[in-house]
């Protein structure tokens, strides 16, 4: 029971024991009141002690229980103020939360009440007449208990969460290898496509074309009687040079596109392996199937070691001196046709 209806089960325990709590032993007509009364078992402890003048009775209830909170057992204790009269053996009290007469009967050094007076307690709840001194020893005892009952669920629930963490972690380790295996797998598959194959093509069909139209250009050179007409060809065909030329720094930028990619991708592996290494050298001597994860762990890493060190050929083979060998010849044949062209021009007087 929580909040106010715990606090108004706890009440009505008040009120048996409001009618037992009295400094010292004293006659009020027949009835004898004691210092307090106790309820007590594993888990509560319920105190009263009694203030009374003539028939006005001040109760004060302590009540302190055990109480679960993730699965640790924590002692709360509240305490109530209660307000009524005593006749004999009946102590009346109000119930501050409905309002109602809350009854209790005192028997000897007893004090009994018939109903609900605490949670899962529905019967005759009796009270037993103790001082103060007796029920804070009491307290005391269950105090400690309770507390050293405490560290010990803390202490197994952290060793369990300590385990589960450590179970989890290496369950990630065990997966990240996997992952790790399969992205440097797949990254060179991607890395062995990058060839420069089709720039290599491209710039010696360029090459050869250049060749081809400066060829082309000397033959109408060297013909006699050159017209204006045939002149204007060897200017066109200049011309188709000049954007040959322009296409092959074109491609010199994406031979450098490529090249930056490769880069990016090369980095990407390497801390890849070196991941993969080193997980696995902490999680090798507890994995079950190790000699299988072993050999995948190896070929995984024997497979991009090998795409790294043939993609770095492939970029020594299209590196910037290369390029710029390629670009020179293309510019050379340009520039022979330049001269051709303004030879011929000057000769004519075109």
């Amino acid at each position: 029971m929580k909040g106010k209806n715990k606090s108004i089960m706890i009440v009505m325990a008040l009120v048996i024991v409001a009618l037992l709590g009295y400094a010292g032993y004293r006659f009020l007509g027949p009835v004898t009141l004691a210092e307090g009364y106790l309820y007590e078992d594993d888990t509560r402890m319920l105190y009263t002690s009694v203030t009374v003048n003539n028939e006005k009775v001040n109760v004060e209830l302590t009540d302190s229980i055990v109480e679960t909170e993730d699965s640790i057992p924590v002692l709360k204790t509240e305490s109530i103020l209660l307000e009524g009269t005593i006749d004999g053996k009946q102590l009346t009290l109000k119930n501050p939360a409905t309002g109602q007469d809350i009854i209790g009967t005192v028997q000897g050094d007893e004090l009994q009440f018939d109903g609900l007076l605490m949670e899962g307690n529905k019967g005759q709840t009796s009270l037993v007449a103790t001082n103060k001194s007796a029920y804070e020893s009491k307290l005391t005892t269950l105090t400690k208990r309770i507390n050293e009952e405490a560290e010990v669920k803390k202490k197994a629930a952290a060793e369990q969460q300590a385990k589960e963490k450590a179970r989890v972690d290496f369950a990630k380790k065990v997966e990240k290898t996997g992952k790790l295996e399969a992205d440097l797998i797949e990254t060179a598959k991607y890395l062995d496509e990058l060839q420069f194959t089709d720039e290599a093509q491209f710039s010696n069909d360029q090459i050869a074309e250049l060749q081809r139209l400066l060829e082309e250009i000397r033959t109408y050179s060297t013909q006699p009687g050159l017209s204006k007409m045939e002149f204007e060809v060897m200017q066109g065909t200049l011309g188709s040079m000049k954007v040959l030329v322009d296409g092959m720094n074109t491609m010199d930028g994406s031979i450098q596109d490529k090249n930056k990619n490769m880069q990016e991708m090369i980095a990407i592996m390497e801390t890849d392996m070196k991941d993969l290494q080193t997980i696995w050298a902490e999680i090798k001597a507890s994995v079950p199937d190790a000699e299988k994860r072993e050999k995948a762990v190896h070929a995984a890493i024997k497979t991009a070691t090998d795409s790294i060190a043939q993609a770095k050929q492939r970029q020594g083979s299209v590196d910037k001196s290369g390029q710029a060998k390629v670009k020179e010849t293309a510019n050379g044949l340009y520039q022979q046709a330049v001269n051709v062209v303004n030879q011929t021009k000057a000769k004519y007087g075109f």
